[in-house]
């Protein structure tokens, strides 16, 4: 009988994501892995990407991540320390001057990306009497698809988790989104605006981007937001 062949050990290594204060314990990636993280940046199926991209993340923390509850924004940031420990903090691309289209070589330090955590409000206050709960956007509503319903308005839906006024709290889950999205019909504009307002101060991962273009020396700048924005330069050769 055949032995086994010996197991090769993996690092671990632990980290605490920003928002939800969860800590992760993580291995880096494989090369079976990696290779399914560049069939999905080849495809350029931004679904396929995110998808894949969760499938990996769950697999290297041995399932701790729920992307049912783990707020996006950590799971980019997570993504990102998955990618320093697995190949290294540095990643090359080209990006075009927004000047003169030339293209110019960045090499850009995952370390330097931070994940911004300033208090959120999920209570939102429309009247003195009447208010709206909300819970914060995962990758997997990134993911929901239905061409049938305006895809603003159903992301916002999704993240409804109660209303209240002064009597009662009403359950999103009783409600169907038709009757949320005739609700928020009856919204006024100052009102929808605080709605808006919360949407707008969700946390996302972001990294600007600032480099002199080399054949026409214009000063550019490139606001990077979000997972996407994150994966598709590089995931490592």
């Amino acid at each position: 009988m055949k032995k086994p062949l010996p197991k090769v050990s993996l690092p671990s290594m632990v980290t605490t994501l920003p928002i939800s204060k969860i800590k992760v314990k993580y291995r880096p990636f494989v090369i079976k892995e990696q290779k399914a993280l560049l069939l999905a940046q080849e495809s350029k199926d931004r679904d396929t990407i995110l998808s894949t991209i969760v499938d990996v993340l769950k697999s290297c923390s041995d399932g701790d991540i729920d992307p049912d509850k783990v707020p996006a924004a950590d799971l980019a940031y997570f993504f990102v320390q998955l990618r320093i420990a697995s190949v290294g903090p540095e990643v090359k691309f080209t990006i075009g001057c927004s000047s003169c289209g030339t293209p110019n070589t960045i090499n850009m330090q995952l370390t330097d990306i931070t994940l911004e955590c300033p208090p959120i409000v999920t209570d939102i206050k429309l009247t003195d009497t009447v208010g709206v709960t909300f819970r914060l956007p995962t990758m997997t509503d990134a993911l929901v698809k239905d061409d049938n319903r305006d895809k603003s308005t159903y992301i916002l839906y999704r993240l409804v988790e109660t209303m209240y006024d002064e009597d009662s709290v009403y359950q999103k889950s009783d409600y169907t989104y038709e009757e949320f999205e005739e609700w928020l019909g009856m919204l006024n504009e100052q009102q929808l605006l605080r709605i808006e307002q919360y949407v707008n101060s969700i946390p996302e991962l972001t990294h600007t981007l600032e480099f002199d273009c080399h054949q026409c020396k214009t000063k550019n700048r490139r606001l990077l937001e979000g997972l996407h924005s994150f994966f598709r330069f590089d995931v490592g050769a």
